[in-house]
């Protein structure tokens, strides 16, 4: 697959499985029992999906930042609660303008091929994210207004942007701009991307055997000892491995955990929740995803939703709150806006309650763009054809996407789930415009995942996702006013404002707030959800049975 369409699976999201939340705790788990904890052991964990691009540079998938961060360490550490702290950088400087980052590196950190992190390391990292060859998906789009890099002493670099960009702290704590052993980026996108014992790095863990479609294994770093200080542990990981088992199947992947093939495993479905909790030999930790939730973008510039008021009847026509408590069984919240309420600083409740389902409202919309008509399965038509809604889906569409299709087919509205699994093939549509809409999700811990959605310039032909064609002054202004802006509140107020536009202007159907789950072993201790909500394995460990 060329690397043009290696992440292309991560941003249609109605390709992964169903799962919901779990009702355990949210945060970290320590199992039963008094045991102490053992280091000459392992972990196996099952989860739902495969990376299609192992290189975090290069891939937009979630499950590509999640699986390779214990390969990459990166410049700076959220904690799971949101702050941020010195991971590979001791410390950090601002410039009075904004537009300078300058990062002064440890002096003890060894990549696992041997060679000493530095400044020209860091260097390197960032020329080959920002290298048009890398073709990056979404890590070059962390950067933002990117100007340069240069270094400045031996372990010291000053990231340089056109503007201020107050985002860049936390975009630097993320796996896609994690840090590399320099000889290894030499190998080319098509290597890092194919094969994971091609990535290199410093983390806790080394890339181990893999097996296409089957699983992978990450060794222990033994002399890993730069962990941020409020990563859980200190020193070397106190497992000997970690073993990832591809399981895309739930019952497979459940009926592994209760019974004891794996240790932990992602992504509960609600019809196997109470199976789960019931087992007392197994617990589980859920929270909500912060970032961007489920939902629809509605392509404003295609010939059908260039129609405002076609819009507002396709946002007003699904009975959201209906699908999610049908679909999840109750246990995923409906949602109002398209962040997510976890989102740090960035979250704007007053939309709660303000967009109800109103069918009605609907129908009128529907009457005044003159979809007057009706073929002879009930859906409206005007001049003879049928209101159609295309759904490029990569893989196979989700539950959740059926029932929106025949909840919308009660107003008239025709959901066409265009699913293929040519990436190629869905990728054209997007950069084309052949689209109505794209359903996806996408976590991140900052508001200013807004930018990657709707900033004017962040289409797709532009390797962006801005899918609902959003081109708008006002939009633009925001976003750069939140970027800017050194008072959190200040932030927090122009992201309400482009939240409030989205959803006053259609351009937007949010649904649902992703809540990730991980059931686990009570013999598998210190194990917590990071800030993305996925299971962080570093502090790990587990009793021998």
């Amino acid at each position: 697959m060329p690397p043009s369409r290696a992440a292309l699976p991560a941003v249609l999201l109605l390709v992964l499985p169903l799962v919901t939340a779990a009702c355990g705790s949210e945060g970290s788990g320590s199992g039963t029992g008094a045991a102490k904890p053992r280091t000459a052991t392992t972990l196996t964990h099952a989860v739902e999906q495969e990376p299609d691009c192992w290189d975090p540079h290069v891939s937009a998938q979630d499950v590509t930042s999640f699986l390779q961060r214990p390969v990459y360490d990166s410049l700076v550490y959220q904690t799971p609660d949101g702050s941020l702290e010195p991971w590979l950088a001791t410390r950090w400087q601002v410039s009075p303008d904004g537009k300078e980052y300058t990062f002064t590196l440890r002096e003890d950190v060894v990549f696992h091929d041997g060679s000493k992190l530095d400044a020209a390391a860091v260097k390197a990292n960032f020329d080959h994210i920002t290298d048009p060859k890398t073709n990056s998906q979404y890590a070059a789009g962390l950067l933002g207004p990117y100007k340069g890099i240069k270094v400045s002493g031996p372990y010291e670099v000053k990231i340089e942007f056109e503007r201020p960009y107050v985002p860049f702290l936390q975009a630097a704590s993320t796996t896609a701009l994690g840090i590399a052993a320099p000889a290894s980026l030499a190998a080319g996108s098509d290597k890092l991307c194919a094969a994971g014992d091609g990535s290199v790095g410093s983390g806790p863990f080394k890339s181990g055997p893999y097996v296409r479609g089957q699983e992978r294994t990450y060794l222990k770093n033994p002399a890993y000892a730069w962990a941020p200080k409020s990563a859980g542990h200190a020193g070397p990981p106190r497992l000997d491995s970690l073993k990832v088992r591809f399981i895309t199947e739930d019952a497979t992947r459940i009926g592994a955990l209760t019974s004891g093939q794996v240790d932990t495993a992602s992504a509960i479905p609600a019809n196997q929740l109470t199976l789960v909790k019931d087992n007392p030999k197994l617990e589980v930790l859920d929270k909500q995803v912060p970032g961007a939730v489920n939902t629809f973008y509605l392509n404003t510039k295609s010939p059908l939703f260039s129609d405002r008021r076609v819009r507002q009847a396709f946002q007003r026509a699904i009975d959201i709150d209906t699908i999610v408590k049908s679909v999840f069984q109750g246990l995923y919240p409906r949602a109002w806006s398209v962040l997510s309420p976890t989102t740090p600083a960035s979250y704007d409740p007053t939309l709660e309650g303000t967009w109800p389902p109103d069918p009605a409202l609907a129908a009128k919309l529907l009457d005044e763009a003159g979809w007057t008509g009706r073929d002879a399965e009930g859906y409206r038509t005007k001049d003879g054809k049928r209101l159609t809604v295309v759904a490029p889906i990569y893989g196979k569409p989700s539950t959740f996407s059926q029932a929106v299709q025949g909840d919308l087919k009660k107003s008239g509205i025709y959901l066409q789930l265009a699913a293929s699994t040519d990436a190629i093939e869905v990728g054209s549509r997007l950069d084309e415009g052949r689209y109505d809409v794209v359903e996806l999700s996408w976590a991140r811990g900052d508001g200013d995942i807004l930018s990657h959605f709707f900033f004017s310039d962040q289409t797709s032909k532009n390797s962006g996702h801005n899918f609902a064609q959003v081109a708008d002054p006002e939009m633009d202004q925001w976003l750069t006013a939140a970027q800017t802006a050194q008072d959190p509140a200040e932030r927090a107020a122009n992201y309400a404002k482009a939240q409030r536009w989205a959803i006053d202007q259609a351009a937007v159907v949010p649904t649902y707030i992703d809540t990730q789950n991980v059931g686990f072993s009570t013999r598998v201790h210190d194990l917590r959800l990071g800030i993305s909500a996925h299971p962080e394995f570093y502090a790990a460990w587990v009793e021998a049975p």
